[in-house]
C-alpha cells in the first residue's frame, strides 16, 4: 500500500495555498478550523479529516491526490513566475518497440494517457510501466485510423478513453479568447490531469502536463502524424516546451474521468464490426483519391498508377508515402487482428487465423510496394512502366487478399 509523506503533504497544502493567495488565517476561516489547525497541518504535525481534505481539493480546484501524494507535481519558483508540472503516477519504462513504423499521432497520445495515469498492468524488473506498440496497436483500432489512408474520424471515439475510465470535451479555439483558452488548460493541470492542445495545422499535437509564465509556456509530450521517432518517445522526464501556443488555430482537449469504464473486449468488438465496415467500402469517399479507407483505396491507387502511364510521367509520384501508409496500417490491422484471439472469447479463432495469414499475404506484397517508393528515384524512365505495372499487378492481389480475408472475419464476428 502507497504511504503518503506527512510532511510533504503539509508542504502541499501550503504551497496551494500560497498560489491561491490566502494567509493562515483566511484559510482557517473558509474551513471553519483554527489558524494553529492551518500551521499545525503545513508543518506535518497534524493532517486534516477527509472532510476537509475534500474541501481543500475543492477550495484550491485540484484533486485529494494531489494534496496525498506531494510527488505527483512539483511547484516552485520560477523568475517571479510560478512552474507548474502534474508527474505521471508511476513511471513507464522506456519505449522497447521498433521505431518504425509508428506514425498515428493519436494513438501515441492515447498511449500516453495511459501510462500518464498509471494504468499499465505490465510492469519491468523496476517496477516501470512496460511501454511498447500494444497500446499503440489496440488504439489505432480503437480510434478507427489504421483502417484507413490518411483519414481519420471527424470526432474522437470516446472508446478510445473510456477503456481508461476516462472522458473528453473539446473547447474550439474560436469560441474563446486567449485567456480563456490558458485558463482552462491550467486549471485542467492544476487538477492533475493533462490538457492536449489539437492543432488545426500540421503542426504538434501538445500533451502537455505543465505550465510556466503563467500558462503561455506549456510543458509536455509532441506528437505529429507521420514522425515515427517522436511518436515512440513518451518520457515524462524531458518535456518540450510550447510557447504561444493559445495564438495558434487550435482547440484544447479536457481529459476527465467519466461515469463508466468499458471493458476493453467491448471496444475491441466495437472497432472490429467498424473497421470490417470500413475496410469493405467500394465506394469513393473524398477529392483526394488516396485519402479514404476500404478496398476502393487499391482501385483508387491503380487509376492512378495507370494515368502517370499514360502521360509518360519521368517518375513515380504517387507511391509516396502512400506504400509506407498502406504498409503500416495492413500491418497495425493485422496485429488488431491477433490481439483480438486473446480479448473476445466469441470470436472464432479458426476464421481469424485464415484472415491473419491472408494479411501476411498483403504485407509481404506491402513491403516490396514500398521497396519500389523507398527506390523510386534511382529507376531509368524506361523501366517507370514496368515498375508501375508491378505495382498495380501487386495491388490487384492484395485487393482480392483482403476481400476473401475480411469475408473470413464477418464469418468470426460474434452475433451482435
Amino acid at each position: 500500500m502507497h504511504m503518503f509523506d506527512v510532511k510533504k503533504m503539509g508542504e502541499q497544502i501550503a504551497s496551494l495555498r500560497i498560489r491561491n493567495k490566502y494567509t493562515q488565517e483566511q484559510l482557517s476561516e473558509k474551513l471553519n478550523v483554527s489558524p494553529q489547525a492551518v500551521s499545525k497541518w503545513e508543518t506535518g504535525k497534524a493532517v486534516p479529516e477527509i472532510p476537509l481534505l475534500c474541501e481543500i481539493s475543492r477550495l484550491f480546484h485540484c484533486s485529494v491526490d494531489r494534496i496525498l501524494d506531494s510527488e505527483s507535481c512539483v511547484l516552485r519558483d520560477m523568475d517571479f513566475n510560478y512552474e507548474f508540472v502534474v508527474k505521471p503516477r508511476i513511471p513507464a519504462a522506456d519505449y522497447s518497440g521498433p521505431e518504425w513504423p509508428k506514425s498515428i499521432s493519436s494513438a501515441s497520445l492515447l498511449t500516453a494517457l495511459k501510462l500518464f495515469f498509471g494504468l499499465e498492468q505490465r510492469r519491468d524488473s523496476k517496477n516501470c510501466q512496460i511501454n511498447d506498440d500494444e497500446e499503440y496497436i489496440l488504439q489505432s483500432a480503437i480510434t478507427n485510423i489504421c483502417f484507413g489512408y490518411s483519414y481519420s474520424p471527424d470526432e474522437w471515439i470516446r472508446d478510445s478513453f473510456l477503456i481508461y475510465g476516462l472522458d473528453y470535451e473539446i473547447y474550439p479555439r474560436s469560441d474563446y479568447s486567449e485567456e480563456e483558452l490558458i485558463a482552462l488548460a491550467c486549471k485542467q493541470m492544476e487538477h492533475g490531469y493533462p490538457a492536449i492542445i489539437l492543432p488545426k495545422a500540421y503542426t504538434d499535437t501538445i500533451f502537455a502536463v505543465g505550465f510556466s509564465d503563467q500558462g503561455q509556456i506549456l510543458k509536455g509530450l509532441g506528437f505529429l502524424d507521420g514522425d515515427d521517432q517522436k511518436n515512440a518517445r513518451i518520457n515524462f522526464d524531458q518535456l518540450n516546451q510550447y510557447a504561444g501556443w493559445y495564438k495558434t488555430d487550435c482547440d484544447v482537449m479536457i481529459v476527465k474521468p467519466s461515469v463508466e469504464k468499458m471493458p476493453l473486449s467491448k471496444a475491441c468488438a466495437n472497432a472490429l464490426f467498424r473497421g470490417v465496415s470500413l475496410l469493405r467500402n467500394n465506394r469513393h469517399c473524398g477529392e483526394d483519391k488516396m485519402q479514404g479507407y476500404g478496398i476502393v483505396m487499391y482501385q483508387n491507387w491503380c487509376d492512378l498508377l495507370k494515368e502517370e502511364n499514360r502521360r509518360d510521367a519521368d517518375q513515380i509520384d504517387c507511391v509516396f508515402p502512400h506504400a509506407f501508409i498502406h504498409y503500416e496500417n495492413k500491418l497495425r490491422t493485422r496485429q488488431f487482428f491477433e490481439l483480438c484471439i486473446g480479448i473476445l472469447p466469441d470470436i472464432d479463432k479458426e476464421l481469424i487465423t485464415l484472415a491473419i495469414s491472408q494479411y501476411n499475404e498483403i504485407l509481404s506484397l506491402a513491403t516490396e510496394i514500398a521497396t519500389i517508393a523507398h527506390e523510386r528515384n534511382s529507376f531509368a524512365r524506361d523501366a517507370l512502366k514496368e515498375k508501375r505495372n508491378s505495382i498495380i499487378e501487386m495491388l490487384r492481389r492484395s485487393s482480392e487478399q483482403e476481400e476473401l480475408a475480411l469475408s473470413y472475419i464477418q464469418r468470426a464476428l460474434p452475433a451482435r
